[in-house]
């Protein structure tokens, strides 16, 4: 017997025995599309999947998708020299962590902020009256109490800048975009419920929103 490459030390049979273990381990994860990358592509495919908005009008309308836009923020943190773009869609977030048991929206999602503005299913919602179920296609008033519904789970005129309040607690929803964060998508920052005022008594750019549903109206932003 001579001692060359081809001899094999140690546990090698164990070893052996277990690689094969884990590749069918690996093979059946792939064919029950199990595997962690699997799982990342169905998750995008299910919360970037493009979005219509509601029918093109002046008014906007219960039952119909439409983005919740914070108009005047910059869409990323301040760079010198570059152009500077505005818009962030309050979206969705699947966390990390969450990818393995989550691949579409759920209870447990956190909301965000996202300069992503293209219509999907992370950053589009249905406005749904607080107290009649059958008000789909009627006109949505000023003080409206009215709910966010996600897709998968004087009148305001569409693009008009709104602030949203929480009833409960008496604040309005705002932009924390001191906050940023990285993300699956890229740069987003955080959203809350909180009441920003000047020393004129009006409520700043964090705490305005504009409510879009219709395409004509988003190419302004």
């Amino acid at each position: 017997m001579t001692y060359n490459n081809s001899v094999l030390v140690g546990n090698w049979a164990e070893e052996r025995l277990k690689n094969e273990h884990e590749f069918k381990i690996f093979l059946r994860k792939r064919e029950r599309r199990e595997l962690l990358l699997q799982k990342s592509r169905t998750l995008f495919s299910n919360l970037l999947k493009e979005k219509s908005l509601a029918i093109s009008g002046k008014f906007v309308l219960y039952g119909y998708n439409v983005q919740v836009v914070a108009s005047d923020i910059p869409a990323k943190p301040k760079v010198a020299g570059a152009m500077q773009k505005y818009g962030l869609a309050m979206s969705i977030l699947v966390r990390e962590r969450q990818v393995d048991y989550m691949q579409n929206i759920s209870d447990g999602c956190l909301m965000t902020l996202s300069p992503i503005l293209t219509p999907c299913c992370r950053n589009s919602f249905i406005i749904v009256s607080a107290w009649d179920d059958n008000k789909r296609g009627d006109q949505m008033k000023y003080g409206d109490e009215f709910l966010l519904q996600a897709e998968n789970y004087a009148d305001p005129k569409t693009g008009a800048r709104l602030i949203i309040k929480n009833l409960v607690a008496d604040k309005s929803l705002c932009v924390m975009n001191q906050n940023w964060m990285q993300t699956f998508f890229g740069a987003e920052c955080g959203v809350n419920c909180a009441n920003y005022i000047d020393i004129h008594g009006r409520n700043t750019a964090e705490n305005i929103f504009t409510l879009i549903s219709d395409v004509e109206t988003k190419t302004k932003y």
